[in-house]
């Protein structure tokens, strides 16, 4: 969980609600568990059951560290924490991840990254980076030198059967890393009540009662419910733990784990009511799910009733006059609480008994996040699936994932796109000096393509006619390649394209002039946008070709009058 998130601080203060009905739970059918770094071949199963596989399968880039780490890190896989993949060249580095089943448009996954810095570079500067997610900017990381962090998001998949998650360089020196990706698909109507277009970002989740970690498999999901720790000695809370033989959370929509709400936390004055704030640098409001389970069978002489106030009752929208909350015996109640305000980066939640209630407020589990921007769409599909047949064609194009335009600015190193943040479009091509051999394949799906230039590679065969019918295209360069025949009709009779093929001493130009011998006619690379520090490693890095520059042929022109004898 993010360590800039929220602090505990539980006052004795008071309370009001709204509720909503929830269901039974079911596990994940999708469930990855990357260990990033890991060579192993061999997937292997850690104390909480969980089975870990090497990444390999998901990158091709970056560079693999070791790191040292103490011996037992309370509530993680040590194991999966003692290797990271780092990056220190490109943009942004993806991880991609194809899902065996056909997805629906309404499946949501919960998607975990984990990160423990431990020195592994011995520079004692724990770095900070952006992370994103299928073209959406999930957040800021800033690392520490020997804690554990870890993020989560859940999403709708929008059709498609693919994952990607993006490291992204924000800061000159400032190398981003990670160290385990987890991937837990959710039951369709789980955070069901946040409209699919929109991500959940969390922020916390807490389970008030116990004094350990909840997980896999207590929660069938993976969702991490964090303790807050053994309570002081003397302490004004307590803990209790339910007499119930069983508890039954079908009646909840987010389906929480059993365990979280076998035990609650209340004050041992029970005079006084019990609430939670903190202190928070998230921007935007803030989102919360609580959960509550009467622990003992009541007599008739005794009730449990409360009501949410939130913000001490600033956010008088938020009050909840109407319903008191009272938690189930045996069973669960589930709260949503939307759109808390901040003021001066505080709120409250507190719950306050009603007139006629007998004994105070308590609390089992807190889910706290945010709600996203909407998702976007991503790239053209019809542009995405022509770079796939590039990719397909050469191994130098293979190793980049990930959405080619967003978000902005970190588009892939050797495109540019229009300026759409929501579903762009390709509109040039610069893959010059990356020692690409072979045919050119029939990209003119992109049709939205202004510049293509592809110089300085060994491109083979027949210039394709194609590249003379795309409706936007202005700029082709093709010079230094060992391209065959002559230029199709369609490049040498489109008046409005730029073209030029010098270097390829097997093509035939007719007229001549259309292969541009003029040097001072080369045609420069297109301006991509790179907004983002620091300053990205040109695609020369990427594979230079061992074949030499052609030589500018310079012919001088001797412009003269004399007599005619």
């Amino acid at each position: 969980m993010n360590s800039q998130l929220l602090n505990l601080l539980l006052l004795l203060v008071f309370a009001h609600f709204s509720c909503f009905p929830l269901l039974m739970p079911v596990s994940a059918k999708v469930f990855f568990s990357i260990d990033c770094g890991s060579s192993s071949l061999k997937p292997r199963t850690d104390n909480n059951s969980i089975v870990w596989v090497g990444d390999g399968p998901f990158i091709q880039t970056g560079e693999v560290h070791k790191v040292n780490i103490p011996a037992q890190i309370p509530d993680f896989d040590s194991n999966a924490l003692n290797t990271l993949r780092a990056f220190p060249t490109r943009k942004k580095n993806c991880y991609s991840i194809d899902l065996d089943t056909k997805t629906e448009n309404s499946t949501r996954v919960l998607v975990r990254a984990n990160f423990y810095y431990g020195n592994y570079d011995n520079k004692s500067s724990p770095p900070t980076f952006n992370l994103q997610f299928n073209g959406n900017t999930w957040e800021q990381i800033t690392t520490t030198n020997d804690s554990v962090l870890y993020t989560e998001v859940v999403f709708s998949l929008n059709n498609t059967n693919n994952i990607n998650v993006c490291l992204a360089q924000t800061h000159l020196n400032n190398i981003p890393f990670i160290s385990a990706l987890e991937v837990r698909s959710l039951s369709s109507d789980i955070y069901g009540y946040i409209p699919s277009e929109f991500p959940l970002l969390f922020q916390l989740r807490l389970a008030f009662g116990t004094n350990k970690t909840v997980r896999y498999p207590e929660d069938s999901f993976d969702r991490i419910w964090s303790s807050i720790g053994p309570l002081s000695n003397p302490s004004p809370l307590r803990r209790i733990t339910s007499d119930s033989p069983s508890i039954n959370v079908s009646s909840t929509i987010d389906k929480p784990p059993e365990a979280v709400l076998r035990t609650a936390l209340l004050l041992f004055n029970s005079s006084e009511d019990i609430a939670y704030s903190a202190t928070t640098n998230v921007t935007g409001p803030l989102f919360f799910n609580a959960y509550f389970s009467e622990p003992i069978k009541l007599s008739s002489a005794q009730k449990r009733s409360f009501k949410l106030v939130v913000n001490a009752n600033q956010d008088n929208s938020l009050f909840f006059p109407e319903n008191p909350l009272i938690p189930p015996y045996g069973g669960a109640l589930e709260v949503h609480i939307a759109n808390v305000s901040t003021f001066n980066s505080f709120f409250s939640l507190a719950f306050l008994r009603t007139n006629d209630s007998t004994l105070p407020s308590l609390i089992n589990a807190l889910e706290g996040y945010t709600v996203g921007d909407k998702l976007a769409q991503g790239t053209n599909s019809n542009d995405v699936k022509a770079l796939g047949l590039l990719k397909k064609s050469f191994t130098q194009l293979q190793d980049w994932n990930g959405d080619p335009c967003l978000p902005s600015p970190y588009t892939w190193d050797w495109v540019a796109c229009s300026d759409d943040t929501d579903s762009p479009r390709i509109i040039a091509l610069n893959l010059s000096d990356f020692g690409l051999t072979g045919t050119l394949p029939d990209f003119s799906g992109m049709d939205a393509l202004k510049t293509i230039i592809l110089r300085n590679n060994s491109l083979t065969e027949g210039i394709p006619e194609f590249l003379g019918t795309l409706p936007e295209l202005t700029v082709v360069d093709l010079a230094d390649n060992n391209f065959l025949g002559t230029v199709p009709s369609s490049i040498s009779n489109n008046v409005n394209l730029k073209f030029t093929a010098t270097g390829n001493p097997n093509v035939s130009c007719t007229p001549t002039s259309i292969c541009n011998t003029d040097p001072a006619s080369k045609i420069p690379p297109p301006s991509t946008n790179t907004n983002a520090e620091p300053k990205i490693p040109s695609p020369a890095d990427k594979g230079k070709s061992s074949k030499t520059l052609a030589q500018p042929i310079i012919i001088l022109l001797i412009m003269f009058s004399g007599l005619l004898l």
